[in-house]
């Protein structure tokens, strides 16, 4: 497949701050909004939210990972977004995950010190990916 296919399996990650500070009701009603439309579009993945900061993995067809990408660019909850990653794959890490997410309680007790790599935007892009990838992974279920 050509690195154009609009249906290549690709895996993308971002970093962003949020624009104001995102209370329980609002996180789950995100993401109430963002699993549903995972499902019906085959996107998989992991998304973090720690400390005012979002951090997301999405693996899907690059036609439906780069919409997604624009919506998020356009989204008001949204400032200081960072792309880290764009790769084709051939197989997902997380394939039985519509949208898992972590909040702050879980973050601090699985990862505590991914606060400060949220903190350093951009600068710890290959570390915060990392322990993204490594925390969803140990956790699969």
């Amino acid at each position: 497949m050509s690195s154009d296919d609009p249906n290549q399996l690709v895996e993308f990650s971002y970093v962003s701050k949020a624009t104001q500070d995102m209370g329980l009701s609002s996180l789950v009603r995100l993401f109430d909004v963002a699993h549903k439309w995972n499902q019906g579009h085959e996107l998989t993945g992991v998304l973090f939210y720690e400390n005012g900061h979002f951090s997301q993995i999405l693996e899907g067809k690059r036609k439906d990972v780069l919409f997604i990408w624009e919506k998020i660019q356009k989204d008001y909850r949204h400032t200081i977004l960072h792309r880290i990653e764009l790769d084709e794959i051939d197989q997902r890490l997380f394939p039985n995950w519509a949208l898992r997410f972590y909040g702050g309680n879980q973050i601090a007790k699985d990862v505590p010190h991914l606060i400060g790599f949220l903190d350093g935007l951009p600068d710890n892009d290959v570390e915060l990916l990392r322990i993204m990838r490594s925390v969803a992974k140990g956790n699969q279920d």
